[in-house]
């Protein structure tokens, strides 16, 4: 085995001067998504009153992922992907900005309309957007090969640790000292990233290749081979199962009796499992063949939903979102990597922005589906079709691990 194909931990890798300063970047980038999210929901439920209002915000954001991102990833296996997402997180950052300044500037008392809020979403959303297929197709070049599913179970820690607390100390902010001052802090928190990625060099890659740089070929590459396709349906169902802790965990809160202080809270206890359990999944993916991981993952993440749906009182409701957010962040670390693992560089960049679209894109319709089966029967049983739908898909990628196994784990080229 060669130094290259040595897997380092966690604690090397973050200690790593490349991976490093990307991780924690990335970390604060994300904890100030939820001062954003946090901050937005209340302003414009204030101003207006309506639930569906307040659903707008997320429709705008998504609604830039589906125009954009298949594009971005098509534009990142052309230029320089470091630079490209400096360029996507100022774009953002401009957004953040300016609606920080409008909101202090006027005072949250003295808004009168949502459209601000609305139109720096859709800026903000569209920087989003270009960045997701870059920033997933980033890490093998700040890593060496062995490191690969120890790094993108980092990457996605990022995500989950903000979750853990980042709406608890959103909502406290927003409450102490205004939504202003939270559009603020999202606002601030782009610069570390912008200013690690301008510093940073990554590992040089082989970007050569007989690609024809279609979007048209990287669906023919998704789609044409199993060993790529059968992550990307288990990756369905990763978004859908996951669905109530984004869009239920008000109705649960209200069902034990619980205040909006407890929303925050079961946000951060899904936050929280997926966080601690990231840091040894470089092993557990290795362990086992990626799909058979990636089913195990989505097992446990059906089994925190199940009780959750099933939990008689607010501390097992807790420890279920947990156990979930376990599962969850094995379940996307596995075929994310499954994914990774067999694609090359020239195509990169295009594969992983359809893996966001699959990821990012069921959202809507899993918040539609739960919200509708919570409103006409209860929330146990919107919490409960996640639930199976997370629990059928691990059987089915058990199912299809041994046909869709390769003799030896290799690169898919483009065609």
């Amino acid at each position: 085995m060669t130094i290259a194909d040595e897997s380092r931990s966690a604690r090397e890798l973050i200690a790593d001067r490349r991976f490093g300063p990307y991780f924690f970047g990335n970390l604060f980038s994300n904890a100030g998504n939820w001062f954003q999210n946090i901050a937005a929901g209340i302003l414009v439920f204030e101003i207006t009153g309506s639930n569906t209002k307040v659903g707008l915000i997320s429709a705008i954001q998504f609604g830039a992922i589906l125009l954009f991102t298949l594009w971005a990833g098509k534009l990142s296996d052309r230029v320089n992907r470091r630079r490209m997402l400096i360029f996507s997180q100022l774009l953002a950052w401009l957004g953040a900005a300016g609606l920080a300044i409008t909101i202090l500037a006027i005072g949250d008392d003295n808004i009168s309309s949502p459209l601000p809020i609305y139109l720096a979403t859709a800026v903000i959303g569209t920087g989003y957007a270009l960045s997701l297929p870059a920033l997933q197709a980033l890490v093998p070049s700040l890593v060496r090969p062995g490191d690969l599913k120890q790094a993108i179970a980092l990457n996605s820690v990022t995500f989950n640790l903000a979750r853990a607390f980042g709406p608890a100390v959103a909502g406290w902010v927003v409450a102490a000292f205004g939504a202003g001052v939270a559009f603020g802090v999202n606002a601030l928190s782009f610069l570390p990233l912008i200013i690690v990625l301008s510093l940073i060099r990554q590992r040089e890659v082989d970007m050569s290749g007989d690609s024809d740089g279609s979007i048209t070929e990287s669906f023919r590459i998704a789609f044409g081979d199993r060993r790529i396709l059968v992550p990307l349906i288990g990756t369905l169902a990763i978004g859908f199962g996951s669905d109530p802790v984004n869009t239920l965990t008000p109705a649960i809160a209200d069902l034990f009796g619980q205040n909006r202080g407890f929303v925050g809270l079961l946000v951060a206890a899904f936050g929280a499992g997926a966080a601690v359990a990231a840091f040894g999944l470089g092993g557990f993916v290795r362990r086992y063949e990626a799909e058979r991981a990636g089913a195990y993952g989505l097992g446990v993440l059906a089994t925190g939903m199940a009780t959750l749906a099933l939990a008689p009182n607010r501390w097992i409701a807790l420890a279920a979102l947990a156990i979930a957010g376990v599962g969850f962040i094995g379940a996307i670390t596995a075929l994310n990597s499954a994914i990774q693992d067999r694609i090359d560089e020239e195509v990169r960049g295009r594969v992983m922005a359809i893996w966001s679209v699959f990821f990012l894109g069921v959202r809507p319709i899993a918040a539609l589906v739960d919200g509708l089966v919570a409103d006409a029967f209860s929330v146990r049983a919107g919490i409960g079709v996640p639930a199976l739908v997370a629990g059928g898909m691990a059987a089915w990628l058990l199912s299809n691990t041994v046909s869709t196994r390769p003799a030896q784990r290799e690169s898919i080229p483009a065609p």
